[in-house]
């Protein structure tokens, strides 16, 4: 007995520990007093162990781990939930990037007492990220949102994730400098918003929506017609900069850039692939403005690619548990409230895990210019994150599958040839028309994919409400399908 304790790793019993009371403070209050009880009562344990019995056995030293981190999760849960309930004033920062919705301007405002605010105010509204303003209207308190076919989105725990608590809706806002908050925010959104003029520059409608959106911008400029038929189609996550596109672009470009330096025979191939690849993560995060949610995702799959770098490609999960545990220290409320981040730890880890098990499978394709494994990480993010994204969305698309394979395979071309063309337009339009061209064709294919496929009658589906715990059964029921798998080709190894 004691051996076995001795083999379970300690610090990964420490993470689960702070995780499952993180989780459970999600949804149950615990007292931080009680959180530094149970500390106290830990540590005491241990002190007594050491003086009296001079040493620890394995088994009170797991018990101890277990109890430290509970408490430990707890108390951190409890210091990023405390906030005193003050009424922020009307006048203060912009700290966001206002986002132009379909009939509103909505952004992020600090309050003169610090407190803040999402306002939303009339479509054409002047005001910029670092503006002073006063704003004028009601503010409210977010609450339990239920949508029409019966889904609740609890809107108050995901702003409160961003210390947001007030809204106010219908606001006027009168702006009454400009230049304040972070220059090098500010220097970054014109660096974005310059990004997207040469788009639109170079490439007509709808296609300089989608490249912008595919790059930089989001959802946010898209036709509402075109993000229905990118929603039908199953394929929305390509232009709401999720960590679910991020992870498989990221992984798209490595293997590109591995496939290019092998065949010009570069030494240290992988590493330099990898490097490449974080390197242009890193821009993409620049030109995005640095938002929290494309950061988080950035670096949750960063630290994958990482490992590559180093030539420590058995240590991935590691650095996958390693980002995504210092994430939820720093803010815990992401674990339940940010679908962003579940989104993202989902398809990392489903790119870990099963997207090799997909490569063997379909070994008999070829690797030419790395289309068997971008084919494989393609199937196996789909199949890792379906299960959260029918629960979160409610619907089921049955064209998700053929689409993202036909649209997935070309999006980091599209990108790579659409931020070079974005690049050059800066020195010329007629310099950057070849490669124009080029990007338009993919663009056009992308939009034609989608148009043919969410149009369809049978494109999705409603799926009714039903309860998270089947989510959890789902994957519980993909792991063992995934380990079994993984015997069955340990064992043909073994045979062969």
């Amino acid at each position: 007995m004691t051996d076995r304790v001795a083999n379970i790793n300690k610090t990964l019993v420490f993470i689960v520990g702070v995780l499952l009371a993180v989780f459970i403070s999600s949804f149950l209050f615990i007292p931080p007093l009680l959180s530094v009880f149970i500390i106290f009562v830990g540590i005491c344990v241990w002190l007594c162990e050491k003086i009296y019995k001079k040493e620890v056995s394995q088994e009170v030293i797991l018990l101890l781990l277990i109890i430290i981190s509970v408490g430990l999760g707890s108390l951190r849960y409890g210091v990023k939930d405390f906030h005193e309930d003050v009424l922020p004033t009307l006048n203060g920062i912009v700290i966001s990037e206002p986002a132009e919705k379909e009939n509103s301007t909505r952004f992020i405002l600090r309050s003169s007492n610090g407190e803040k605010i999402i306002v939303s105010t009339d479509l054409y509204s002047p005001v910029m990220y670092g503006d002073e303003v006063r704003v004028e209207g009601k503010l409210d308190k977010p609450g339990v949102i239920e949508e029409e076919d019966g889904r609740t989105f609890d809107y108050a725990k995901f702003l409160s994730k961003d210390d947001i608590y007030y809204t106010l809706n219908f606001g006027k806002v009168e702006v009454v400098s400009r230049g304040h908050a972070s220059s090098i925010k500010r220097g970054l959104l014109r660096i974005k918003g310059a990004l997207v003029s040469r788009i639109k520059a170079i490439l007509p409608e709808p296609e300089s929506s989608l490249l912008a959106g595919l790059i930089v911008a989001g959802k946010a400029g898209m036709p509402q017609a075109i993000l229905d038929e990118f929603k039908r189609a199953g394929v929305i996550h390509i232009v709401v900069l999720s960590g679910y596109n991020i992870t498989i672009i990221a992984d798209f470009i490595r293997k590109i850039f591995e496939q290019i330096f092998t065949r010009v025979k570069l030494p240290r191939m992988p590493q330099l692939a990898a490097g490449t690849s974080l390197f242009l993560i890193l821009l993409f995060v620049l030109a995005t403005g640095a938002e929290a949610t494309v950061v988080r995702a950035a670096l949750m799959v960063s630290t994958v690619i990482a490992a590559k770098l180093f030539g420590r490609n058995y240590s991935a999960h590691r650095a996958l548990i390693a980002a995504a545990f210092i994430m939820i220290l720093v803010n815990p409320k992401i674990l339940v409230f940010d679908p962003s981040f579940q989104l993202s730890f989902i398809a990392t880890a489903s790119l870990i895990y099963i997207s090799p098990l997909i490569s063997r499978l379909i070994k008999r394709l070829s690797d030419k210019w790395g289309v068997r494994s971008m084919l494989a990480t393609t199937i196996g993010t789909q199949i890792g994150v379906l299960p959260f994204l029918i629960y979160s969305m409610g619907q089921l698309s049955l064209v998700s599958f053929p689409t993202n394979i036909l649209i997935l395979l070309v999006i980091p071309y599209a990108m790579l040839l659409g931020f070079a063309a974005a690049l050059l337009a800066f020195a010329s339009p007629i310099l950057a028309l070849p490669i124009s061209y080029l990007t338009h064709l993919i663009l056009a294919w992308i939009l034609f994919v989608a148009e043919l496929f969410g149009n369809l009658s049978y494109a999705s589906v409603g799926v009714p409400t039903f309860s998270f715990s089947l989510v959890v059964l789902a994957y519980i029921g993909l792991i063992i399908a995934l380990w079994r798998l993984r015997i069955y080709f340990r064992h043909s190894a073994n045979l062969s």
